[in-house]
């Protein structure tokens, strides 16, 4: 029986493990207790709390909490049974029960912090921020970082104010910190306190004239707010501080850009694009921010294809594709618009837009052999798209694949829903692929339904 006690206590001792706090330190609950503290427990009593302990680990808490219940009744005022039958009803998200067997716990051995932590998230995820408050106040005694989840709940009660304080203090006392910034980021947009945030990154620049990271903060800031000149100026002083930092062109290329500096912003985004460190989303906006500048200013379209070939190389976006595509595309331009397609699809070769598109360039451009192979895929990905059988016809009508293209055509139709100019055009292939096998009456008689339905469009 000595060597079971002797178990028990190891398991007492893991089993309070599970919620530790990422920052706390201290001891877990009930560590210091030992045999003695224990009593003289039953054989019994410890196969039915091993037993629990078993069906906790398997996720079985319904078991796990009878086993616990009967523990309760032959050991009543351990407090460890109290706590692990609260961590099997948060299991069950019977919240109001854990709340009560983290009460008794704590009456029967006040003040253990992963008991109070459990109890915190308790009420915190119950949205009881009330209460939430009160615990974690306690659980700062142990460590400072709690403060952090207090701010959160001030940010959360809108008590925008105390939750700033607490952050800096935390600052002072612990330095700086990722999380925190991003809170107090947060915090200035809920309170719509936006000079309060600058100020802030200003005190923060002033304290620490070289993080280049807080030049950028404000940056964005000021342009976010339309203070292009402070912006601008911001810029120009990063520069002055580190006048290979990347960064800063992504920032002055766009402020360039406004203030009529077009050489300038150039060379700023070729900067941009070329950089190793700036991120490839960042990348894809400054080039749709020239993109748009160029769609007003066709003069620099040369500029553009020069910064499309310097990102072409590291680019996997799907998206930016289908935008350089849609410019040349609008530009009347097709055959430039065809290979961004083409890369489009290959990174993303289930989007259906992407897809549409290619096919109708590809007609357009004379590519039948190719749009006949695609609209053959995507027809086995969407086999309810009329658009896709339209296309596959037209090409298999332009392969002189005529009896092909009128088993599509004929599909396709009966998928048509209240679209008269598709139906039509799907009649003008029908008639046109008919009189391509010789059945030329037919061919006359689906050319007529097209054209009436022409007609009717008109109208």
């Amino acid at each position: 029986m000595k060597k079971n006690q002797y178990i028990l206590v190891l398991f007492l001792c893991l089993s309070m493990l599970s919620r530790k706090h990422i920052y706390a330190q201290d001891p877990t609950p009930f560590a210091d207790q030992n045999v003695d503290d224990l009593g003289d427990v039953s054989d019994e009593f410890q196969e039915t709390f091993f037993e629990a302990l078993k069906q906790k680990g398997i996720e079985n808490h319904e078991l796990a909490i009878a086993a616990l219940n009967k523990c309760i009744g032959m050991e009543p005022t351990q407090a460890i049974l109290y706590f692990e039958r609260g961590k099997n009803h948060v299991a069950l998200k019977k919240y109001d029960l854990a709340e009560e067997d983290f009460l008794k716990t704590l009456s029967l051995k006040p003040n253990q912090e992963p008991v109070l932590e459990a109890l915190y998230d308790v009420y915190y995820k119950n949205r009881n921020y009330e209460k939430a408050e009160e615990i974690v106040k306690q659980l700062i005694t142990f460590d400072l970082q709690y403060k952090e989840d207090l701010a959160r709940i001030y940010t959360v009660t809108k008590r925008y104010d105390l939750a700033l304080e607490l952050i800096d203090e935390l600052d002072t006392e612990k330095g700086g910190d990722i999380y925190r910034d991003q809170l107090r980021d947060r915090i200035y947009k809920l309170s719509g306190n936006e000079k309060g945030r600058t100020d802030a990154i200003e005190k923060k620049i002033a304290s620490n004239p070289t993080s280049e990271a807080d030049y950028l903060k404000l940056i964005y800031l000021y342009s976010e707010q339309g203070e292009t000149k402070k912006a601008y100026d911001t810029a120009l002083k990063l520069k002055e501080i580190n006048p290979n930092a990347d960064e800063v062109n992504l920032a002055l290329y766009k402020l360039y850009l406004e203030d009529g500096k077009t050489d300038d912003a150039i060379g700023a985004m070729k900067n941009v694009l070329k950089s190793k460190k700036i991120t490839p989303k960042a990348k894809h906006r400054v080039l749709n921010d020239f993109l748009l500048f160029v769609d007003r200013n066709p003069q620099y379209e040369g500029q553009l294809e020069e910064a499309i070939s310097i990102f072409d190389s590291q680019v996997t976006d799907a998206n930016i594709y289908q935008k350089l595509a849609g410019y040349f595309i609008k530009k009347g331009i097709k055959n430039k618009a065809l290979p961004y397609l083409k890369k489009a699809l290959e990174n993303d070769p289930e989007n259906i837009e992407i897809i549409k598109s290619m096919l109708l360039i590809q007609l357009d451009t004379g590519a039948y052999e190719n749009a006949e192979t695609i609209a053959s895929s995507a027809l086995e990905l969407y086999p309810s798209q009329p658009l896709l059988y339209l296309t596959h016809g037209v090409a298999l009508n332009r392969l002189s694949k005529f009896k092909d293209a009128i088993e599509q055509l004929e599909i396709g139709v009966d998928y048509i829903i209240d679209d008269t100019k598709m139906e039509s055009d799907f009649y003008q292939q029908l008639g046109e692929a008919y009189i391509g096998i010789g059945n030329t009456t037919k061919g006359q008689q689906y050319i007529e339904k097209a054209n009436a339905l022409k007609v009717q469009n008109n109208k």
